[in-house]
């Protein structure tokens, strides 16, 4: 097993370093640039923004030729070909919603509209969180299982959407977040998300050697709400296995920085009488570059606060033990709250 899962990192990392060049040379050729504006951007020159093409190729490369090559996943993939089914097909609405905003533009309304739809599908085919056990106690969501599905989905996608400002920054967090997925996966058991995890980080490294600063390429949202889609149902996937609040909590934790991120700038937005929505360089990445850190040091910081919550996913996995899987979810909150307090200060 484990060396099926090292060829299909392998095999996605290099069918996306292999295939960023040729999609770069196409987006140069059509033009298809993300202009620096001055205000919320903070690149200074025009470079292609549809890296996330390849990103999504690297990941369905050894996916599709596993399932088709007779083996023990291709096996694996007929008993959850229910599941495997709503999750290609989410996969190609989320990647095409993303290809049509990088290159035409989609408001906000409409990506959550596409998403809210993608959820649905994933909730009708099982993947979904309608109970789960806290302290040995049951509860039921009941009528709460749709909108907490959607509100899952969308809540990743725009999460990697959305720390996506820095060269390298969300192809790194994706690395460090497949790195959690796939330690968790292996303590459960579940080789389909060690398969899902090892390609995702496989094609999230492949993208990095081109989009490290300076990044020659961005993934666009093609690439961002690609990633936080597939994390988003690797979630749903493990919580449906195993009905526990820890299955909830850990993937939480896994992209603790991104989701923590997003739910602090909508609060902020909100608060100012704001559209959520609307775009500043307000997020944790704009502000330490604003302290004076470059766009390598601040990314750096950022990995690192990646790297300890991927370790803590995996530790309370190992141990399952809720407290200390709310005292970590807390310890993150206060640590990313109070990082962005810092940086709010003057020098």
């Amino acid at each position: 097993m484990r060396k099926v899962y090292l060829f299909a990192f392998l095999v996605a990392l290099g069918v996306v370093a292999l295939l960023t060049p040729v999609v770069l040379a196409w987006s140069r050729r059509l033009q298809l640039y993300d202009q620096p504006d001055g205000e919320r951007k903070v690149h200074n020159t025009p470079t292609p923004r549809t890296g996330g093409i390849a990103i999504a190729i690297g990941i369905l490369v050894p996916l599709i030729g596993l399932a088709l090559y007779g083996n023990d996943f291709s096996e694996t993939m007929q008993r959850d070909q229910q599941r495997l089914v709503a999750f290609l097909g989410g996969f190609a609405a989320i990647l095409a919603l993303g290809v049509y905003d990088d290159i035409k533009g989609v408001g906000a309304w409409g990506k959550l509209g596409v998403q809210a739809l993608v959820g649905l599908v994933l909730w009708q085919s099982d993947l979904r969180v309608d109970h789960f056990s806290l302290f040995d106690h049951p509860y039921h969501i009941g009528l709460w299982s749709l909108p907490l599905t959607i509100l899952w989905v969308a809540g990743f996608a725009n999460a990697m959407n959305l720390i996506d400002g820095l060269d390298g920054l969300a192809a790194g967090v994706a690395v460090f977040a497949s790195v959690a997925l796939f330690g968790i996966a292996q303590i459960d058991a579940v080789p389909m998300l060690q398969l899902i995890a090892a390609v995702t980080g496989g094609a999230a490294l492949g993208f990095l050697l081109f989009n490290f600063s300076p990044a020659l390429i961005f993934m666009g949202d093609s690439g961002s709400m690609t990633l936080g889609y597939v994390f988003a149902v690797a979630g749903l996937w493990s919580a449906s296995r195993r009905a526990s609040a820890l299955a909830l909590v850990l993937p939480l934790l896994a992209l603790g920085l991104p989701l923590a991120d997003t739910a602090i700038a909508f609060v902020r937005r909100a608060l100012s009488g704001k559209s959520p929505f609307q775009s500043d360089r307000l997020h944790i990445h704009h502000r330490l570059v604003a302290r004076g850190l470059t766009h390598r040091q601040a990314v750096s910081v950022l990995y690192g606060m990646c790297a300890v919550l991927t370790g803590g996913a995996i530790a309370l996995r190992a141990t399952e033990d809720v407290e200390i899987g709310a005292a970590l979810v807390g310890v993150t909150l206060t640590v990313i709250v109070g990082l962005r307090w810092w940086l709010t200060r003057k020098r």
